[in-house]
């Protein structure tokens, strides 16, 4: 990776948010941290921790989008989270489901919170955990980064209010991995990368973890002997993306595989594993 596309994925305005939310942590007694249940470890920012390691205050994490994940694997990332941290309440969740809704405020009215703060990386789901809270639509949703462009409290009930943040991102990234995974679900502008390059690092992925899922969703052969590449090639062959002359449409081909997985058309996927 090269430092200009490092300096990309940190744009002054996620400077200056981190700097607000630091701020903002004094008038709360309960931080809401959102991770990707999908991808558990490459979707918490360390700057989160650092912020909360001198503050006292109640913290919550909730796996979101918990109905795209392996639903085994994200109760091993929950069991993992709490073995770290004794104090932390890990939830999984899934926005505008009511049993997430009841179980989440029924924490929230055990620990007397009053006012609580919302923070993740971008595109995993703020704004659809604060609209299943305040039980109507009070925050803007999108499927792509940097929807929430300011912060804003919002009345849950009575006693609840909830500060929303927009989504940051830390300054450097510790693997190529790491963003590539933070672009396969869209918490970073996937334009940012090649995208040929990033679709065939997630054909790579799939090949190795999920292999029936691709063989299903495209409707190609058994790929077990087959390299990534030629997979990429299957499945462009199988849906006729191709250019005049017969070539290839790689790039289609790469932005229908992001979109599919962006999208949860591979079905329940944990890409984070232990040990990985």
């Amino acid at each position: 990776m090269t430092q200009s596309k490092q300096l990309q994925w940190y744009p002054g305005h996620m400077a200056k948010a981190t700097r607000q939310i630091n701020e903002k942590i004094k008038l709360v007694d309960t931080v809401i941290e959102i991770l990707d249940a999908r991808i558990p470890r490459a979707s918490q920012n360390p700057k989160i921790a650092d912020l909360l390691k001198k503050r006292k205050k109640n913290h919550i994490i909730l796996l979101n989008k918990s109905d795209l994940a392996d639903p085994v694997m994200t109760q091993k990332w929950i069991d993992e989270i709490k073995a770290k941290n004794n104090t932390t309440f890990v939830l999984a969740f899934t926005a505008y489901t009511r049993q997430c809704r009841t179980q989440l405020l029924k924490i929230l009215q055990n620990i007397q919170s009053r006012r609580c703060l919302i923070c993740g990386i971008p595109n995993v789901g703020k704004s659809a955990v604060i609209n299943t809270l305040a039980s109507k639509k009070k925050a803007v949703t999108g499927n792509k980064p940097g929807v929430t462009k300011g912060q804003q409290w919002i009345q849950v009930d009575a006693k609840t209010m909830l500060l929303d943040t927009p989504g940051i991102l830390w300054p450097k990234f510790d693997s190529e991995r790491v963003g590539n995974e933070l672009a396969w679900i869209g918490s970073i502008k996937d334009t940012i990368f090649e995208t040929e390059n990033l679709a065939g690092e997630l054909v790579k992925f799939l090949c190795e973890r999920y292999p029936d899922r691709l063989q299903t969703r495209y409707e190609i052969d058994d790929i077990s002997q087959k390299k990534p590449w030629e997979v990429f090639e299957m499945i462009c062959d199988k849906k006729n993306l191709k250019l005049r002359g017969g070539v290839f449409d790689y790039e289609r081909a790469a932005n229908m595989l992001l979109k599919d997985f962006k999208d949860g058309k591979f079905g329940r996927i944990t890409i984070d594993t232990f040990g990985a």
